[in-house]
């Protein structure tokens, strides 16, 4: 306690925080799974200056992103904690790095990137001599989801970290993350073989963030505005792009047209731009941040009042983590989500080319395609609590009772009730596969079952099929719920046609024909 309150300046501990330091300490493999701003970084951070305990020496934290480890080791630096840095940045530092680790003083933790532990000899080297002499405290495995194959964020140099345990048994392995279901868990665990570890697991429920979900009808920037103007003004917040260029436009907009203090920020920023953006975001000089996915993991800012989705996140893992930066200090703050079926598409389409333009393989995939349009079917269904849908996905039961109306459902009232869509179930079947041959999207789909009388519709002769206009006494949500739900449950399918410039458009299939689904989805009565 002496050392939680003297240097962490803390009084107390988190839920699972002291059973994961007291059993890292007594040499034990610990997994953690906490909520974004559960203190994840506590758990390994105080054993590592704790004198007494099973183990001794230097920590060393495998974290991913280059920011995340400067956030920290600076933190910590403040604190008065011996750490250092090794990354591929502090390339001209190593020899002063191997001089400290092979000294009387050694630091207490060492940040390295998996790629410095798989491919630099040096660091084998000192590790090797460390471990000799009884020098290695734990190894811990920050963002853990990523060595999971099964995760959206999935990085290869992860999938080296087995051998920490094959070249190092007797040193403690510590892997902690936010954002794992059990099929990840077991997987994390498998792949560091830390089988017969404590396993610490707590709800992954964010009691005080507010989850709206909007559909996108064209620009959106004014709505933005509004919702910023009227509940946030002067708060910090965040706002996800999925484009880089998006980033840069909606940034210049907000502060050129509304006078609001944002910037912009992405991968492809210059290093110095970017620790000078997030400089001045931490300080509150910049109070909205616009960025890709590649700005906020581990953050470290309690006061983030709102988290806007510009569109769609590619998985609810995703957008778990990103809206869970908000309220890191409890108090209320706001998840807003705006999303349009065209976002769905495109976000296939990134996945399709992959990094680098080199496509992931087919069953990659397929899991991260089933995450977008999973995605979308959370969008869509304004009937369950959000909570429940989204703690649904990381294998938790969660009562609506419980939610406190902190969701636009749950907000909304009205009684959920049934809509038995069997018969239109297998008349939207029979359209798809009757103009099958017509390569038909889903959008030209549904404009055909709800009977539009757009030219794309009549030059096709589409409007004279005996199905046309078949769902024109649904609302355009059901008709979208129908195709989604036809989609999850395999009675359609989707093709990806890849054209020369690397841009794969997608057709509906039909992939049941002979067993034609029964199919009810709920819906919220007013």
């Amino acid at each position: 306690m002496a050392k939680l309150r003297g240097v962490f300046n803390l009084q107390s501990f988190r839920q699972n925080q002291l059973e994961a330091i007291n059993a890292t300490l007594a040499g034990k493999d610990v997994f953690v799974l906490m909520p974004t701003g559960g203190g994840k970084s506590l758990c390994y951070q105080l054993p590592a200056i704790c004198e007494k305990g099973a183990t001794r020496g230097v920590t060393f934290v495998v974290s991913p992103l280059l920011a995340l480890i400067s956030d920290q080791v600076n933190a910590l630096k403040a604190k008065g904690i011996s750490t250092v840095q090794w990354t591929s940045d502090s390339g001209d530092q190593t020899s002063e790095v191997l001089r400290l680790l092979r000294s009387s003083r050694k630091p207490k933790l060492v940040y390295v990137t998996p790629e410095k532990l798989q491919l630099n000899g040096a660091t084998k080297s000192v590790l090797a001599e460390l471990y000799r002499s009884g020098n290695l405290a734990r190894f811990v495995i920050d963002e853990a989801h990523c060595i999971s194959t099964w995760g959206r964020d999935f990085r290869e140099a992860y999938t080296g970290l087995h051998v920490l345990r094959e070249e190092y048994p007797n040193v403690p392995i510590m892997a902690l993350t936010a954002t794992a279901n059990q099929g990840s868990v077991n997987d994390i665990i498998s792949r560091l073989k830390i089988e017969g570890c404590v396993k610490l697991v707590q709800s992954f429920n964010r009691k005080n963030l507010n989850y709206i979900v909007e559909r996108r009808k064209g620009s959106i920037l004014a709505s933005m505005v509004e919702f910023i103007q009227e509940k946030h003004a002067n708060h910090t917040g965040i706002i996800y792009c999925l484009a880089r260029k998006t980033c840069e436009d909606v940034a210049k907009t907000l502060r050129e047209t509304y006078g609001l203090k944002a910037r912009h920020y992405h991968a492809q920023l210059p290093t110095s731009e970017k620790e000078e953006v997030q400089q001045q975001w931490q300080s509150g000089k910049c109070l909205i941040m616009v960025a890709t996915i590649a700005f906020g993991m581990g953050v470290d800012k309690a006061d983030v009042r709102f988290v806007i989705h510009h569109s769609m996140p590619k998985s609810l893992e995703g957008y778990y983590q990103e809206t869970g930066r908000a309220g890191r200090d409890g108090l209320p703050a706001d998840c807003l989500l705006y999303w349009a079926w065209s976002d769905a598409n495109q976000l296939a389409n990134m996945i399709k080319r992959g990094n680098d333009n080199q496509p992931p393989s087919p069953e990659t995939l397929e899991h991260q395609i089933e995450g977008v349009y999973m995605v979308a079917r959370f969008c869509m269904n304004g009937a369950q609590c959000r909570r429940t849908q989204i703690l649904r996905y990381f294998d938790e039961d969660f009562d609506p009772r419980n939610c406190g109306k902190l969701c636009d459902n749950c907000s909304e009232g009205g009684a959920i009730i049934t809509e038995d869509v069997s018969k239109y179930a297998k008349e939207m079947i029979r359209l798809v596969d009757d103009l099958e041959n017509d390569n038909v999207t889903q959008a030209q789909i549904l404009e055909v079952f709800r009977g539009s009388r757009s030219a794309g519709v009549k030059a096709k002769g589409h409007d004279r099929h005996p199905l046309y206009g078949a769902g024109q006494d649904m609302n355009a949500m059901l008709r979208d719920q129908l195709v989604a739900a036809l989609v999850a449950e395999s009675g359609l399918t989707l093709k990806y046609v890849l054209n020369s410039q690397g841009w794969s458009t997608i057709y509906l299939r039909v992939s049941v024909s002979d067993t034609l689904p029964s199919l009810v989805l709920l819906i919220r009565q007013m």
